[in-house]
């Protein structure tokens, strides 16, 4: 029988269920900077390591060219970092922010594929607290699309929120699974009428029009006047009424 030589292959090394380039990984033991580190899956890091895990600054490039370039703590994106992705010979930014366990989470800035943008607060990777989206205009002013500046949970509009639309139109109120839902205001800006009342789902339930501000007398399309004829009578009574009630409390 052949002597044990160590450094040598012998059945039982054959046998071991931890593959060799683990193994031999694992043996490196990489601490501090280190020049490109490739993988047999495609993927290459530079950056800092700590026991042997991406730990500091660091880039990744992944098997399909994608990108990340930030922070690592015990081998996950952790941190502020940059995710770019490779399309058309270029890259463009995905997300730029905050990470927490391999997951945007905090505040940071999403690009999406077909122009619109959310800039906020995020959580395990999904927009969650406050925030502003842009959909379909310019990303600096949200020029030529509709503007969201409100709250989301989970990923959807959720909360108090207002909604500018291109037309210049404007909604101030309650959001729910991502439609208004509970009370608000809605501004036909161009009509020069506003809708309080209540949603459900998107849909109106109920509510009140009138002017956003009161037109001259005799403009056509204006809403007739409503106003009591003895103000000072009303409230007076309605003051003694409510001093009333409370005595008889007592």
């Amino acid at each position: 029988m052949p002597p044990n030589i160590p450094g040598t292959l012998t059945a039982e090394s054959l046998r071991s269920k931890e593959k060799l380039w683990k193994t031999a990984d694992q043996k490196a033991q990489k601490e501090g900077p280190h020049h490109t580190v490739y993988w047999t899956t495609g993927e290459r890091y530079q950056g800092s390591w700590k026991d042997n895990k991406k730990h500091g600054k660091g880039t990744v490039i992944y098997k399909n060219n994608d990108k990340y370039e930030g922070d690592w703590a015990n081998d996950m994106r952790h941190g502020l970092g940059t995710l770019w992705l490779y399309r058309d010979g270029k890259y463009v930014v995905r997300y730029n922010g905050e990470w927490r366990n391999d997951q945007p989470t905090g505040h940071g800035t999403f690009f999406a594929d077909n122009g619109d943008t959310y800039e906020g607060e995020w959580l395990n990777g999904k927009r969650h607290g406050k925030g502003r989206a842009v959909y379909g205009g310019r990303p600096v002013d949200g020029f030529g699309g509709d503007v969201y500046e409100g709250y989301f949970e989970n990923d959807v509009k959720s909360g108090p929120g207002t909604m500018m639309y291109a037309n210049g139109d404007v909604y101030e109120g309650l959001w729910a699974n991502d439609q208004k839902n509970g009370t608000g205001t809605y501004f036909y800006m161009s009509k020069g009428k506003r809708f309080d009342g209540v949603w459900a789902d998107g849909a109106i339930r109920c509510g009140t029009y009138s002017e956003i501000h009161a037109p001259p007398p005799g403009t056509p399309g204006a809403l007739p006047p409503v106003e009591l004829r003895n103000p000072d009578k009303v409230l007076a009574e309605a003051m003694m009424d409510a001093a009333a009630a409370g005595t008889e409390k007592r």
